[in-house]
């Protein structure tokens, strides 16, 4: 029997992976919900669509998020950038 490889991630997918599971993270801890729903609420525009691209379609490559959240892949990074550094006030 042949052992597959496991796939390379794309670029932005391990990133995608990290900020979903902090996000559930907060949302799963009743004492974190809050500052976490204000802390997306926060956001730009730009950096809540692509918080919601992240629960709804799960975390995928920089241009399958692009293309999803109807981005360059310029305005992802920087919506993905807003996200993370955001996200990471809270821990």
């Amino acid at each position: 029997m042949v052992k597959k490889k496991p796939r390379e991630a794309e670029p932005g997918e391990l990133r995608g992976i990290a900020l979903l599971e902090i996000l559930e993270k907060f949302f799963r801890r009743p004492e974190s919900r809050i500052d976490a729903q204000k802390m997306l609420s926060s956001l730009s525009k730009e950096g809540q669509t692509y918080a919601r691209h992240l629960v709804t379609c799960g975390p995928t490559g920089n241009v399958a998020a692009a293309k999803s959240c109807g981005f360059t892949l310029e305005q992802l990074e920087a919506a993905a950038a807003e996200l993370e550094k955001a996200v990471r006030s809270l821990m």
